[in-house]
């Protein structure tokens, strides 16, 4: 798990931690369990975007960016995330946000 940089009231930096394997030349299957801070606003975005996969504290995007690797958004506590995870993992993720302060 690698936590990116915060994107909580900042729209163009959450496109920027979407799209970080392209900006950083790497290939998409590398930003699995990769996390990063989100806020309301982009969480109510994008889940009325495309109809979601409900998972653990949230939902997946159904658009996957590789093999089984899509991004998901949860909520944890009163925050609001957003990762790069398979599905087997959304657990484990949801898990590892639950315990940073």
């Amino acid at each position: 798990m690698h936590q990116l940089p915060s994107a909580r009231g900042d729209r163009t930096l959450h496109f920027k931690n979407l799209n970080r394997y392209q900006t950083d030349g790497y290939p998409a299957a590398q930003m699995d369990g990769k996390f990063w801070e989100i806020d309301e606003a982009i969480y109510d975005e994008f889940l009325e975007m495309l109809p979601p996969r409900y998972c653990t504290g949230g939902f997946r995007m159904i658009e996957e960016l590789t093999d089984n690797l899509a991004a998901t958004f949860q909520k944890v506590g009163g925050r609001y995330w957003c990762s790069y995870v398979v599905p087997q993992d959304v657990t484990r993720i949801y898990n590892h946000i639950s315990r940073l302060p």
